[in-house]
């Protein structure tokens, strides 16, 4: 009898494991959760015009690059951020024009310091330290033409994330499934208004 009740209580223990598991791995799910594991890209305020066929936009963000973009910057492995626009009809959600901007940044070990290249190769900065240039990447300005547009309401869609497609090949499968690469904003809409004969 007592070798009975010995099993029961074994059974019983093999039924409630699993439940405890579950239990202990839910706890575990938000401390995971609230560890750093990614880059921050956050677009805070767009400020857009529109006159005579052509749109001007100023972009605010706030950029931050995860330890393992740093150190591959560091190691030599040049970065590409891209900033994508849509301009969209705010009334039939139909989009009207797509503008694509790309910015990199690349290490020089030589002079310490970090390159800046804009959408324009010309347009190539210099800084000593890498918060200076995601920094300048924090205020854009991008123009791009949309040709002649009738007056209303329009929506324009802001996002921006890092281009792991222009990785060294190597590098572009194993980025693609790891967390620390993620560097990618959330979309946000901001209203923009044509007016007539702008």
């Amino acid at each position: 009898m007592p070798d009975c009740a010995r099993m029961d209580r074994i059974e019983q223990a093999g039924r409630l494991l699993p439940t405890l598991l579950a239990a202990l791995a839910l706890f575990a799910l938000p401390a995971c959760s609230r560890q750093p594991h990614g880059g921050s890209f956050e677009i805070n305020g767009v400020d857009a015009r529109w006159a005579s066929g052509r749109i001007d936009i100023r972009l605010d963000q706030d950029l931050q690059l995860s330890e393992e973009a740093r150190r591959a910057l560091r190691h030599g492995v040049p970065l590409t951020l891209e900033v994508e626009l849509v301009l969209r009809d705010a009334r039939t959600q139909t989009r009207v024009q797509q503008h694509n901007s790309l910015y990199e940044i690349r290490y020089l070990p030589l002079s310490e310091r970090f390159q800046l290249s804009g959408p324009e190769r010309e347009n190539t900065r210099t800084f000593p330290r890498l918060r200076h240039a995601l920094s300048d990447l924090g205020r854009l300005d991008v123009s791009f033409e949309t040709g002649v547009l009738p007056s209303g309401d329009y929506e324009l869609l802001a996002r921006s994330f890092l281009d792991k497609s222009r990785m060294p090949p190597p590098m572009r499968l194993p980025v693609m499934f790891s967390r620390e690469w993620d560097h990618e904003s959330d979309w946000t809409s901001w209203p923009l208004e044509v007016e007539p004969g702008a």
